[in-house]
This record gives C-alpha cells, structure tokens and sequence, in this order.
C-alpha cells in the first residue's frame, strides 16, 4: 500500500520536472508552454492524492478533493489546444471553441474548489477516500470530455500523416496519451465509484508517463517538432529586417519583433491599426508596390526612421486572401553613412578652396585692420586736440559717432578674420601639432570652465567625468569641439528660456573606445535640417549668432583624430551629440589604440 501512496508523490515530482526541461528548451514556444501546464496540472492532482491518503478527517478530504479540481479540469481544453497548435490547426473551425472554452474554465474551476458544486464531501474506502459528487460533476467532466471529442472529430486528416513528421508524432503523443488517461480517470474515479466499485486511481501515474514519452519524442526528433506557425513565428522574430502583414483594408494584421523594435511599440499596441499611423506614405489603394520603394517609419515617439519597402508577398487565410507582406529594411545605417560621405566631400571641397582664398584674403583684411588701428589712433587724437581748443562740445555727436563706426568697421574686420581663420582649418594638414596623451576629463572641465560661464543661471549643468578616460589627441582642438558643442546648447536654450532646463555632460568608456556625450533639452533641431548640420556656412541659428562652421570644424577636428561625430534630436524635446575617439594606447590594456 505505501508503494501505491509513494508512485503519487513521483508522478507529481515527474511531471514538474519534465514541465521544467519542457519549459528550459523553448519556453518561447506555445506548444511548449501548453505541455508544461498541462504536467503542473496533474503534478498538482497528483500532490493531492499524495496528502489525501495522509488523512483521518473528512471535512480536510473534502477540501483536498475539491482543490484536485484545479489540476484535473482544465486538462481537457490543454490537451485540446496543444494537440492543434502541435497539428498546424490554429486556423480550424473547431479552434474557435477554445477562448469559450477558457472562459467557462474561469467560471466552473473557482465553484468546484470553493464550493461543493462537483463535490460535496468524502467517505473512507479500502484504498483511502472516496468523493461525494455534486450534480456539478457533470459540467465540469463536459469541461474535459467536450474537447477530447472534439479534436477526434477534428483529425481525421491528421491521422494519416507520415509518422516521420515529428510535430504529428507529438501532437499524437499528447492527445492519445492524455485522454487515454483521462479515460482511465473516468473508470477509476468516476464510474466504478458510482458502482461501489473500490479502485486505486493511477490516472496521474498513467499523465507523467505521457510526460517522459513527450520528452523523449522532444529528444528523438529535436527542433522539427515545432509547428509551421510557430517554425514561421520564429523565423520572422529573429529577422533584423521588419516584416509586416497589411490586411486588404490597409490595416496592420502582424508584424515580427524587428517591426516592433522600429517603431517602440508592443503588439498589441499596432495590431488592427492603419500602417498609415507607423508609414504615413503607405499607398493603400494601390494594389502593388514598387520594389525598393524609400518610405519612412515613423515611431512612437514620433521620431521617422529611413526604410526601403520591398514589394509585396501575397498571403492567404483557408484559401482566400488575407492581405500582402512586406519586408522593411532599416536604410539608418546607409543614410548615416552617406551623409558622412557627402560632409567629407564638401569638407575636402572647402578644404582645397580655402587655401588660396585664406592667402587671397588674409592680406588685405590684415592689412586694413592695421589701418583701422591707426585711424583709430588719430582719431582719439583729433577728439583731444578739439578738447584742448574748447570745441568737443560744437562737435562731440560727430566725435562719438565717427569713433563708433571705427569700433563697428574694426569688430567686422576681426569677424571677417576669424572667419578666414575657420574656413582655413579645412585645409589638410591644419593639425600641425604633436599629439600627446591627455586627460579627457581635465580637457572636458577646461571647456565647462569657459563655455559654462555663458549658461544662464536657470540652465542646471550636470557633468559625470570618468578621470581615468585617456585620449592620444591635440588637446586644444579637441577642447575647442568640447566648447563649440556646449556653446551651442546653451544657444539652444536662449529661444526658450524657462527654469529647470538641463545640460549635461559625460566622459565614458566603451569597447576601447572614449565617449564624449552632451545632451541638452533646448529648442532641438528639424529633422529637415538634421541632413545639412555639418556643412560649411549651414546653420539654424538667428542672424549674427553664428557663421555655420563650428559643426563643420568640429566634425573635421574629430574626423582627424580618427573618430566620429553622431547627433540626433527632436525639435521642441532637445538634442543628444555623442564624439566617439580612440583611447590612449597606453591606457587600452590589449594594447589596441
């Protein structure tokens, strides 16, 4: 007797442990999941039956008996959807029975184990306890038996598949072998019971041995076991291109993880949406669409995102049109890159040319600074000279005004100058300097030092310095790109000044690489202009702000140093500038600079 009650205990620690490989293997897999809960059902009833033989008073059998309801009920509707995921029939009529058939299982399993609606208590009987059914009984069995029916009338195709497809053989596994089971139950525990018949139940002895023959069909025929859905599922989620399914009347039917990835959102979030709210340009009355077709994504956040479409793939539904796929290649990587390509070539353009127009204009604009120095000098004499001889007052508003056009000329002359200077920094070889090791963090607070002083007090600076960050580099022109980056986000504040605005500032480390990171949250930038923010003389600033070369000398300052100059923003939300540079070769430990 005591090898009886122990065989209940292993059943319920053999089902948990092979719902745990089940689960360890794929647990990304319906199928899978399904097996596992239907082995925690019965490791469950058989826990149950293990406790009930330890017991002498029949109100605590009662409870148990009726708590077994949670593991024997639903083992039906498991059963019954395991077994048609298994086939390849999620799209069978009898497939819709089952939300219904869960939906009754939330009703019936709480009144069969709270209440005495299936069972109303329980008496001693050789082998332990018997239950005392409820007229319930019958609902909750028609909760077993109803599916077990319905997949026999369902498979008659089934039947005759090739036994060398080892998602059949499973599927076959699991439904012969649970409801064999479950018919064994019904003879022990129900109907011999009704007859005074004394039986020991092995119904969940008979589920764990479903349980090993699964695991061991799982060994056999390994990863073709799963289902072509779910074979197709797992293909398109490890795709790095999106996919998406358009119904007829251009709403999004699915899409793969890649998909949802792009646009920052879950599935149940764009399922049954127009694709126009994620690709705006999408042409639905067209019944085609052309091969690399350029669309753009656009995301949850509002940010668009550069796709080439593919044309369309026709799908079908049980035979009638279901709506065209398309494949959407992210073109993020391409468009960075030749924007790269078009900023170098303007930049080595701009180079070439400022060479002879630095020459061409550098004399004449020194010369005449020099004069205006003179002129200024006697002019501040000829102001003096009034003075003495008691004539400023007749001609003080001639005096003040020709001295202020002298400032003004001697301020647009140095203009003119430092621009010439700027354009002339294109030129190849414009680093002369050695370069030496350097201390990112000592360059970075050199330009916080300078640049900081002009931030309004409402603008908070945060900076995060690593001190260990080394760079081989020509620290003056590395501080003016650091400088140029903040300049330009404390500007970002001035049209919208307001309390609580940030900027800050970070020195890190990355895959041997030194990251330097600014991020403000100003005015942003047009993503029209996003395209154009490292040309030369480009730049989104009011007139007399700015000449358009500080992005432009700073992306050739980083370029020559041998990094890379990234930025992204989002006019209205702010802007987020990442300089990525080899570190010291002294300070990588593999030696790789």
């Amino acid at each position: 007797m005591m090898g009886l009650i122990l065989s209940k205990l292993v059943a319920a620690i053999v089902s948990v442990a092979l719902a745990a490989g089940i689960l360890a293997r794929d647990h990304g897999l319906r199928a899978n999941r399904l097996i596992a809960a239907f082995l925690c059902c019965n490791a469950w009833w058989a826990g149950g039956e293990f406790l009930l033989y330890q017991q002498t008073d029949p109100v605590v059998a009662t409870s148990i008996y009726r708590s077994m309801c949670l593991g024997w009920i639903p083992l039906g509707v498991l059963c019954m959807h395991a077994s048609l995921n298994l086939s390849a029939m999620d799209d069978h009529p009898v497939a819709r029975l089952i939300p219904y058939l869960y939906l009754a299982l939330l009703v019936i399993v709480p009144l069969a184990v709270t209440t005495d609606f299936v069972i109303v208590g329980a008496e001693v009987i050789r082998f332990g306890w018997r239950p005392i059914f409820n007229s319930g009984l019958w609902i909750a069995y028609g909760l077993v038996a109803t599916p077990v029916l319905a997949i026999l009338v369902s498979w008659r195709g089934v039947m005759t598949v090739s036994e060398t497809s080892g998602q059949i053989q499973l599927a076959r596994v699991v439904f012969f072998g649970v409801s064999g089971a479950l018919v064994a139950g019904t003879l022990t525990s129900i109907v011999l019971p009704m007859l005074d018949v004394e039986v020991f139940g092995f119904t969940t002895a008979l589920i764990a041995l479903v349980g090993v023959a699964v695991a061991a069909t799982l060994h056999r025929y390994g990863h073709s076991l799963i289902s072509p859905q779910a074979f197709a599922r797992e293909i398109l989620d490890t795709l790095e291109d999106a996919v998406v399914m358009i119904g007829p009347g251009g709403s999004l039917r699915d899409a793969n993880r890649a998909f949802l990835r792009m646009v920052g959102a879950r599935a149940s979030a764009i399922v049954d949406r127009p694709i126009r709210d994620w690709i705006p340009g999408f042409p639905i009355e067209s019944t085609s669409v052309e091969s690399s077709t350029f669309m753009e994504v656009r995301t949850r956040r509002g940010e668009t995102i550069p796709v080439v479409v593919s044309a369309p793939v026709a799908c079908h539904d049980s035979g009638r049109p279901g709506g065209q796929a398309f494949v959407l290649r992210d073109r993020r990587e391409i468009v960075s890159l030749q924007r790269r390509l078009v900023v170098s070539a303007r930049l080595a353009a701009v180079g070439d040319l400022s060479k002879s127009i630095s020459r061409s204009i550098t004399e004449p604009v020194s010369r005449t600074r020099a004069e205006l120095g003179g002129l200024s000098v006697d002019w501040q004499a000829i102001e003096d000279l009034l003075a003495r001889a008691d004539l400023g007052d007749v001609c003080r508003e001639a005096i003040e005004e020709g001295g202020e056009l002298i400032a003004e000329c001697r301020e647009g002359v140095d203009r003119i100058f430092s621009i010439v200077s700027e354009v002339g920094s294109f030129s190849a070889g414009s680093l002369r300097a050695e370069f030496a090791d350097h201390s990112l963090d000592e360059i970075v607070t050199q330009a916080l030092r300078v640049a900081g002083g002009h931030a309004p007090d409402w603008v908070e600076i945060e900076a995060s310095l690593d001190p260990d960050v080394r760079i081989r580099c020509h620290a003056t022109e590395i501080e003016r790109v650091v400088a140029n980056l903040l300049v330009n986000s404390i500007q970002a504040f001035e049209s919208r000044p307001r309390s609580g605005a940030h900027l800050v500032v970070g020195v890190a480390t990355r895959n041997g690489r030194a990251l330097l990171h600014v991020e403000d949250d100003g005015c942003g930038i047009e993503s029209e202009a996003l395209d154009r923010i490292f040309d030369p003389f480009f730049t989104t600033k009011p007139v007399g702000k700015g000449t358009g070369l500080g992005l432009a000398i700073s992306y050739h300052i980083v370029k020559a140093h041998g990094g890379e100059i990234r930025v992204s923003s989002m006019a209205g939300r702010g802007t987020s500038v990442t300089v990525d540079l080899p570190i010291s070769p002294a300070a990588d430990p593999d030696g790789n600079g």
